[in-house]
C-alpha cells in the first residue's frame, strides 16, 4: 500500500521540475473520414475525408506529457527545414516548451505519421510513415551535443525519447553516460532496439516487455524468465533500475540486489494504447525528480497509463485528473 497523500505531494512537486527531453521528435497526423462503399478500382474501401489534425508525437509527445503534467520541459532533437518541422516546433512552443535545443537540418525530412482513421468505428485503415533512413549528420550531433553539454546543470534531469530514427546516437549515449556517471545528470531512458547494448549509466531504464526480451536475450514467459530478464538488463545497462511495462499484466521494477516489485495494472476500459509509453516515462522522470522513490515512481505512471487509453492517438496526461485519481486511492 502507498499513502496516498505523500504521492499526491509528489504530484504538487512537478511545478518546480525543469527536464529536458531528447529524442525522435514526430508529428502525428489524422486524417479522419466515413466509409460507404468499396472502391470499383480494387477491393479497398473509400473513406470521404471528414477532417484532418495533428499532434505532438514521438519524443514531442513526451515534451507534452512533460509540460501537461505542471513541469517545465526543454525539448531537444531534429526537424526538417520544412512545412512539418515549423509546425513542430510552433506546437512546442504553444504548449510552453522551449525549444532552443531543437535544430533544423535542411538535409532531413521532418518525421511524420499519418493515420487515416474511419468513423464511427475508429477504426485505423492504414498509416503512412515519412522518415529519414540515414544517420543523423556530424554537424547537427555536435550541435546536439554541445548544447547538453553546455545546459545540462540547468535541468533536474534528462529524458531520452529513443525511437531508433537516428536522434539518439551513439556519440549521444556516450555523452550522456559519461554525466550520469559522474552523477551529474539523473538520466531516465525510453529504450529501443537500435541502442540496446548502448545505454549506460541511467537512474532508470524503462522497456516494455516484448523490448526487454530483446535486450535481455531471455523471452520472458512467467515470472521466473521475467526476473532473468529484469536482472540480466540491470547488469548489462549498469542502471539503478529498470521498469519493465507489461501491459494489462503491469509493471515490474528491478533494482541491484533488491527483490522484484510488481504493479497490477489500473483496470480501465483501454482504446488506444498509443504513446501510454510515453507517459510512464514522463511520469517516472518527473516523479524521481520530485524526490520520489523508485516504487513510488512506478505507482505514478501506472495509474497515469490507465488513463492514456480514453482517446485516439497520442495523449498528454492533465496533472489535474491525475491528482484527482490519486486522492481518491484507499
Amino acid at each position: 500500500m502507498f499513502d496516498s497523500k505523500r504521492l499526491a505531494e509528489i504530484l504538487n512537486n512537478f511545478r518546480k521540475i525543469h527536464l529536458l527531453v531528447v529524442g525522435d521528435l514526430m508529428l502525428d497526423r489524422f486524417i479522419w473520414g466515413e466509409v460507404e462503399r468499396l472502391s470499383p478500382e480494387a477491393p479497398v474501401p473509400v473513406l470521404r475525408v471528414c477532417s484532418e489534425s495533428s499532434r505532438l508525437g514521438g519524443a514531442a509527445n513526451v515534451v507534452h506529457n512533460v509540460r501537461s503534467l505542471g513541469a517545465q520541459v526543454s525539448a531537444c532533437g531534429v526537424v526538417g527545414a520544412d512545412g512539418a518541422g515549423k509546425t513542430l516546433v510552433a506546437d512546442l512552443q504553444r504548449i510552453g516548451a522551449s525549444t532552443s535545443g531543437v535544430f533544423a537540418d535542411r538535409e532531413v525530412n521532418s518525421i511524420q505519421k499519418t493515420r487515416i482513421i474511419a468513423r464511427p468505428s475508429h477504426q485505423q485503415i492504414v498509416r503512412l510513415d515519412r522518415e529519414n533512413h540515414t544517420a543523423i549528420r556530424d554537424a547537427t550531433l555536435e550541435k546536439i551535443c554541445r548544447f547538453i553539454m553546455r545546459k545540462a546543470s540547468r535541468f533536474d534531469g534528462i529524458l531520452v525519447s529513443d525511437y531508433g530514427k537516428g536522434v539518439i546516437h551513439p556519440e549521444l549515449l556516450n555523452c550522456l553516460a559519461s554525466l550520469a556517471a559522474n552523477k551529474k545528470v539523473r538520466l531516465v531512458i525510453d529504450p529501443k532496439r537500435e541502442n540496446y547494448e548502448r545505454y549506460q549509466h541511467a537512474s532508470l531504464i524503462t522497456p516494455n516487455k516484448d523490448e526487454a526480451s530483446a535486450a535481455s536475450g531471455v523471452t520472458i514467459r512467467d515470472d521466473q524468465t521475467l526476473t532473468m530478464a529484469g536482472q540480466r538488463l540491470l547488469q548489462m545497462w549498469r542502471a539503478k533500475a529498470v521498469l519493465i511495462t507489461r501491459g494489462p499484466e503491469g509493471m515490474s521494477l528491478f533494482r541491484p540486489r533488491q527483490p522484484a516489485q510488481h504493479f497490477a495494472t489500473q483496470p480501465r476500459e483501454v482504446f488506444d494504447v498509443t504513446g501510454a509509453g510515453d507517459t510512464v516515462v514522463a511520469v517516472c522522470a518527473l516523479a524521481l525528480a520530485a524526490g520520489a522513490r523508485y516504487e513510488e515512481a512506478a505507482v505514478l505512471a501506472n495509474h497515469a497509463a490507465g488513463l492514456v487509453g480514453d482517446e485516439v492517438g497520442t495523449v498528454a496526461v492533465p496533472l489535474a485528473r491525475l491528482t484527482r485519481i490519486i486522492k481518491d486511492l484507499p
